[in-house]
């Protein structure tokens, strides 16, 4: 691991959440592999690749800019493989006028490939209630 290798991941991490902010879809593949693996909050339950139009569909659902940020980030690194672990904020308004906000869990794995450090795996949740309704927990803070 070189120091080089940790400034070009949280480069990548912050293009990525940049892009996310302003809705960019491309923006947003540009910084993943094209055989990314994601586990995200919405159904399925995983996907695989970047489909640029379900993505922008997603992000066009939101009205406005979208306020998303990361914290207490454990980046770790070894050879051409490394991850991050962190809580983030997701927040905006829905086109139907609905505000929402909510801390999830986030960890993200890099690769690199073609000499170039690339998002390889993305993995979203919430904790979850073991009894009642609901089950998914969306009003926890850090």
């Amino acid at each position: 691991m070189s120091t080089g290798d940790h400034d070009d991941i949280k480069a990548l991490l912050r293009d990525w959440m940049a892009a996310l902010r302003a809705k960019d879809a491309d923006g947003i593949i540009r910084c993943q592999s094209v055989t990314v693996r994601q586990f995200s909050l919405a159904p399925p339950l995983q996907e695989t690749g970047n489909d640029t139009s379900s993505l922008q569909a997603w992000l066009d659902s939101w009205d406005g800019p979208l306020e998303f940020d990361i914290r207490d980030t454990d980046l770790r690194l070894g050879g051409d493989i490394a991850w991050c672990s962190a809580l983030a904020w997701l927040s905006g308004i829905k086109n139907d006028g609905q505000k929402i906000g909510f801390w999830f869990r986030l960890t993200i794995a890099f690769a690199r490939e073609d000499g170039r450090w690339l998002i390889v795996h993305i993995h979203e949740s919430v904790p979850l209630a073991m009894e009642g309704q609901p089950l998914a927990i969306f009003d926890l803070q850090p």
